[in-house]
């Protein structure tokens, strides 16, 4: 579950970034797992929805998820992030 925090200076969309990221590491969020719709968490945490596709597209530079076209993102295999060389 993401929770905000409207008290602290980071941006929204860093804060969803940061838990799903985290959620991903500890396997909350294993291989092959679809994250919701932009829309749906959008509107579950009353935010934008560009507010968690920035969120998403974060998590897709560092290699975490994969956007599938018309299917959505899915957690990738994180050990090549972590492995040396």
């Amino acid at each position: 579950m993401i929770i905000l925090n409207n008290n602290v200076q980071t941006p929204k969309y860093i804060q969803i970034y940061e838990q799903l990221r985290d959620d991903i590491i500890r396997g909350e969020l294993p291989e092959g797992s679809k994250l919701v719709s932009t829309r749906y968490l959008a509107e579950s945490l009353a935010v934008g929805r560009n507010t968690v596709e920035k969120a998403y597209l974060q998590l897709s530079s560092e290699g975490y998820v994969e956007s599938r076209v018309g299917s959505g993102y899915y957690v990738q295999d994180i050990h090549n992030i972590f492995s040396p060389g």
